[in-house]
């Protein structure tokens, strides 16, 4: 019998891939911004699941397994179907579209199982041994979605100026790829924008609401950058440790289990 404290925070997990699954229908449409909303709402759903289950002391290896499989689908599979099929709208990219859109996607995958490997389900949120899976989504989205702004309209028809560019697409969705599977530590959200005053945070929460289809290209790229400078810091001033550290220990753990299990 499922003990009622799971229920919420595994529903809430469900309606992630769920969304994930509306974004995959939506990009085979051909209704690249619908398929975008999709994931939005699914992020939305992750950030949940996660509160909901802090605050209900709903911790369970089987929660963290779910949430990361929910993830592989509405932050790996789903944006990599997105980039597929919008390269498969530009004939003059025919030899990039499999590689760049499956590339996202494995990488997404590998930075789960990652993150399962050196991760306990519990209520602490450490930093992260390489980028965060939705932030990734969020970059490569992000960028598309302000095709649908008032502002890239008025630029285009006024001025004859697009600011989409199907090479600088395919370039953020290798480097968030890239980001995915690396070894820079990530802080949590509320770390790396710890700089902003607690009493200024509903305010801006709000503002991000009101002006997403902007504000999550700005923030998902201001989050890498911030990082992106606390690494290089940490490398200029030559205090950067073997960030996978975590992962050899584990694996090696995992080893010597295997061969006791041998023996």
């Amino acid at each position: 019998m499922v003990k009622r404290k799971y229920i919420a925070p595994n529903a809430i997990t469900t309606a992630n891939m769920f969304f994930g699954y509306l974004s995959i229908t939506s990009s085979i449409k051909q209704d690249f911004i619908q398929a975008i909303w999709f994931i939005i709402f699914a992020m939305i759903c992750d950030t949940l699941d996660g509160k909901t289950a802090r605050k209900l002391d709903a911790f369970s290896e089987f929660g963290k397994e779910f949430d990361s499989f929910c993830d592989a689908i509405s932050f790996g599979l789903a944006p990599g179907i997105l980039v597929y099929s919008i390269l498969m709208k530009n004939t003059a990219v025919n030899s990039f579209i499999i590689p760049v859109s499956f590339i996202y996607a494995l990488c997404g995958v590998m930075r789960l199982v990652k993150f399962n490997i050196i991760t306990v389900a519990s209520s602490e949120k450490d930093d992260f041994s390489g980028m965060p899976i939705p932030n990734a989504a969020a970059m490569v989205c992000s960028y598309y979605l302000l095709t649908d702004t008032a502002l890239f309209n008025y630029l285009k028809d006024t001025y004859s100026i697009d600011l989409f560019s199907i090479d600088l697409f395919m370039a953020i969705t290798v480097i968030a790829a890239i980001l995915m599977v690396s070894t820079i530590k990530f802080k949590t959200p509320d770390r790396a924008f710890s700089f902003i005053p607690k009493k200024m945070a509903l305010p801006l929460i709000g503002i991000v609401i009101v002006t997403l289809k902007y504000s999550l290209f700005i923030l998902s790229f201001l989050y890498v950058i911030i990082n992106l400078i606390g690494f290089l810091k940490k490398v200029f001033d030559g205090s950067n440790d073997d960030n996978d550290k975590e992962l050899v220990d584990v694996i090696e753990e995992i080893e010597i289990e295997e061969k006791k299990k041998e023996d």
